[in-house]
């Protein structure tokens, strides 16, 4: 990501992310979020109330079957000319690395006080490793 579109991601409290079966049926979630430098992206399965348990979540599921994601920012004003999005796309994982899930589990709780009460340590953490991204109406744009 560009200098523009990183500062644009980084304002936002919230994302959508989007993921797809084996056939493409799609399942779109708000979800929180951290980033790194080196762009990734962290969303954890964190302890709001959900449907199912998390590790049945359709979300997890299509991931493992298809591991192609994106995930939409953006911004809306009834002054049209204000309008903005980003949309980043990559490739997610569950984090299993241990060094790597307490440095997003650091970074999700610095950035979200709720997750000092709702972030269970070892809590699930969703991995996307962002290859493109694509904006429309930032400054830059």
């Amino acid at each position: 990501m560009n200098r523009v579109t990183k500062e644009f991601v980084l304002r936002q409290r919230i994302g959508h992310l989007a993921t797809a079966d084996r056939i493409g049926n799609p399942v779109v979630v708000p979800i929180c979020f951290a980033t790194t430098d080196n762009d990734v992206l962290y969303t954890p399965l964190d302890s709001k109330p959900k449907s199912v348990e998390p590790h049945k979540l359709k979300r997890l599921a299509n991931i493992n079957e298809n591991a192609s994601v994106s995930v939409v920012f953006d911004t809306y004003s009834e002054d049209w000319n204000k309008l903005a999005y980003v949309i980043v796309f990559g490739e997610a994982t569950l984090l299993t690395d241990a060094r790597e899930r307490a440095c997003a589990e650091n970074l999700l709780r610095a950035k979200y006080p709720q997750y000092e009460t709702i972030l269970s340590p070892g809590a699930p953490i969703i991995r996307v490793g962002i290859n493109r991204a694509k904006s429309w109406g930032l400054v830059s744009d």
